[in-house]
């Protein structure tokens, strides 16, 4: 599924986030929840009915905008466990690419994994060194191609202070994620 350097969670129980939940809309307590461990797919994201349907446990996932609309599974804080490399060795480690260290939003389908995320600040790195600020920089892919490339993850873990939400089937829900600087 993933690069064996990938271990993602969902994390409902963290202290003041954004996408922590004491217990979710279902009544279900929120839990820290393995998705992906060294790049083994071990986890999902489960309300009550989709845990029926699976056969599988609730994990604290059933969620929805207001009262006025039906629970369905959605992300709490969810983000990639740091790595060993520093910010330095991985820039260090590409020829020509683009550094973004903040996002300004972006949109994931669900069901093909494609992806695209706008960058709210970015820079070229050229021959292993950040050179100047690309502007307007977006960056377009399938999630999982992305995630079995992964050569190295940060150490600097950061959880966002942002304003943070997850829209599916029209419906908002607040959120928190972290990357890796």
């Amino acid at each position: 599924m993933a690069s064996e350097l990938c271990t993602v969670v969902d994390d409902g129980t963290m202290v003041d986030r954004r996408g922590s939940v004491a217990i979710d809309d279902e009544g279900t307590p929120g839990q820290y929840n393995v998705l992906i461990e060294n790049g083994i797919l071990k986890g999902y994201m489960q309300d009550k009915l989709n845990a029926r349907l699976m056969g599988m446990t609730p994990t604290g996932n059933g969620r929805r905008e207001s009262y006025a609309h039906l629970p369905m599974p959605r992300m709490t804080n969810t983000y990639m466990l740091p790595g060993k490399s520093t910010p330095q060795e991985i820039i260090e480690s590409v020829e020509y690419g683009i550094y973004a260290p903040n996002f300004g939003g972006g949109q994931v389908d669900i069901t093909s994994g494609k992806f695209v995320f706008s960058t709210s600040e970015a820079y070229l790195i050229e021959n292993g060194k950040v050179t100047k600020p690309v502007k307007g920089a977006t960056l377009i892919g399938s999630g999982i191609e992305t995630m079995q490339q992964i050569s190295m993850v940060g150490n600097d873990l950061k959880l966002d202070n942002g304003v943070g939400v997850c829209v599916k089937k029209g419906k908002v829900c607040r959120l928190a994620w972290a990357s890796q600087r």
